[in-house]
């Protein structure tokens, strides 16, 4: 009984090296392809033979907007750039203008290291909203005369100035 149970158990090592083998490394990982942690918002991670994560440093709210873009959303936010992962995290340090349609498009700097993540959110556009780009609210404050300034951004979402 004990030789049939460790010939089973490398018989399953050996078809699971087999499989990495066949498959790769990352299954539902293609080179270039970036997603979230938690569906529409938290850790940014992008493909590069393997699930990194993306470093915070030089992120702004134009790379957010391209990487959400890439996602398929409309638009987002940064909602976190000191986010501490487990996940490799991918020293290169991007720097969009915004136009792109992927993380890849834009301009790229190698760095040498990076210990933080970025955290995003990204948005769909509610279609139904009557707002335009450069729209100004005060949101947050206790009558429509006081709040927090917000402007309606390209990307479909509203940001505080």
């Amino acid at each position: 009984m004990k030789v049939q149970n460790n010939t089973r158990m490398k018989l399953s090592v050996s078809l699971a090296v087999l499989l990495l083998m066949m498959v790769g490394p990352c299954v539902g990982c293609t080179s270039g392809n970036v997603r979230l942690t938690n569906s529409s918002n938290g850790t940014l991670q992008i493909c590069k033979n393997e699930w990194r994560t993306v470093c915070t440093r030089g992120w702004g709210n134009l790379d957010t907007a391209v990487a959400c873009r890439q996602l398929e959303y409309d638009g987002g936010y940064t909602q976190s750039t000191y986010t501490r992962v487990i996940v490799p995290v991918d020293p290169v340090y991007y720097h969009c203008n915004g136009s792109e349609n992927k993380l890849q498009d834009c301009e790229m700097q190698a760095g040498s290291s990076c210990s933080y993540g970025v955290t995003i959110v990204c948005v769909r556009r509610n279609v139904s909203d009557p707002c335009n780009s450069g729209d100004i609210r005060l949101w947050g404050g206790e009558s429509e005369y006081e709040g927090n300034i917000e402007l309606y951004t390209d990307h479909g979402v509203w940001s505080a100035v």
